[in-house]
């Protein structure tokens, strides 16, 4: 009897721990899961004062993984907005992988707010959060 006590207070243990990690248990086939693919992470370069792709498109509540590369010299990925506070660099061979929820919709730009070269004043993006309907 003790034994079973012990056992459903380590299962409750493990539920409440499982609720505050975010996992959630499917409701059907078509809701992720813990350990299924997160979709592919949106590749970023910067490079010649430049970021390619310069336009970010995602929905309103996506879980957004972005993988910033910088291929010549240091630059930042950064947005100033209240919605999104961003501030990632990446140098040559280091890449800077982030994640963030889309949660507010609307245009966000974003910068290089490296100083080391006058060029990186001039690099402009823009993220993109489209209402989910």
């Amino acid at each position: 009897m003790r034994s079973r006590r012990w056992i459903v207070a380590a299962f409750a243990v493990l539920v409440a721990l499982a609720g505050l990690a975010g996992w959630r248990v499917a409701a059907s086939p078509a809701t992720p899961t813990v350990g299924q693919d997160k979709p592919a992470p949106i590749t970023v370069h910067a490079r010649k004062y430049s970021y390619s792709p310069a336009r970010i498109e995602v929905q309103e509540g996506d879980l957004v993984t972005v993988r910033f590369e910088a291929d010549d010299i240091p630059h930042s990925f950064t947005i100033d907005d209240d919605a999104y506070r961003i501030a990632k660099r990446a140098a040559p061979g280091q890449p800077a992988v982030f994640e963030f929820r889309a949660e507010k919709a609307g245009n966000f730009p974003f910068y290089c707010n490296l100083t080391a070269d006058d060029g990186c004043r001039r690099m402009r993006g823009e993220l993109v959060v489209r209402r989910r309907k």
